[in-house]
C-alpha cells in the first residue's frame, strides 16, 4: 500500500478526529490533551494551516491509502531549534509508519533547503519513539523534562539530534 505525507483536507476532520482521540497516541504527544473534541480536533487543523502559512511550522497527515493513519511535521521549538514530531494511531503500529513519517518529514526539510541539525524528543517510557529516532541516525544530547498535555505535566524525556547530511534518503 502507498504511504503518502499530505495536508489533511477539512472533509478529513473525522478521520483527524479519530485519530487524534487516541489515547495512547496524545500520551506520547506535548500538545494533544485526552481526551479530545471534534470541535477541538477542527481547531487544531485550523491553526496548524494558519501557522504553515506563517513559515513557523508544518504539519501533515501520513496516509496510508486513503485512510489518516498518523501525522508528522515540523516546528520551531522553545530553543528555537527545528524539531520534528510524529504520531501513529495504535491501530496501526509496528509496521515502519513511524519511521517512515519521520523520515519523510526529514526529507520534506532537505528538499525545503533545510540544513542545519533536527531535534525531536521522546518520552522515555516511549521506548519505540527512541528506537524509530536511532534508526533515522539521531543521537541523545540532553535528558529533560517533556511536557504533556495528556500527561498532565512533565515526564523525563530524551532530546535527540540529526545532523543532515547532503546525501542519503531517510523515508
Amino acid at each position: 500500500m502507498t504511504v503518502t505525507l499530505e495536508k489533511v483536507p477539512n472533509e478529513h476532520v473525522e478521520q483527524y478526529y479519530t485519530l487524534l482521540k487516541d489515547p495512547t497516541l496524545s500520551i506520547n504527544t506535548g500538545t494533544i490533551p485526552y481526551p479530545v473534541t471534534r470541535e477541538w480536533a477542527q481547531e487544531r487543523l485550523d491553526l496548524r494551516r494558519m501557522e504553515e502559512d506563517a513559515g513557523t511550522r508544518v504539519d501533515r497527515g501520513l496516509y496510508e491509502g486513503e485512510t489518516l493513519v498518523g501525522i508528522a511535521g515540523w516546528f520551531f521549538n522553545e530553543r528555537d531549534e527545528m524539531e520534528i514530531g510524529y504520531a501513529i494511531h495504535k491501530d496501526h503500529r509496528g509496521k515502519g509508519l513511524a519511521t517512515k513519517a519521520a523520515g519523510m518529514v526529514i526529507d520534506l526539510l532537505r528538499d525545503g533547503g533545510f540544513d542545519g541539525p533536527i531535534y525531536a524528543q521522546y518520552f522515555k517510557d516511549n521506548v519505540a519513539s527512541g528506537r524509530v529516532l536511532e534508526k533515522l541516525g539521531f543521537t541523545a544530547v540532553r535528558e529533560t523534562e517533556g511536557i504533556s498535555a495528556a500527561r498532565g505535566g512533565s515526564a523525563p524525556a530524551w532530546v535527540m539530534r540529526l545532523d543532515l547530511k547532503s546525501e542519503g534518503d531517510h523515508a
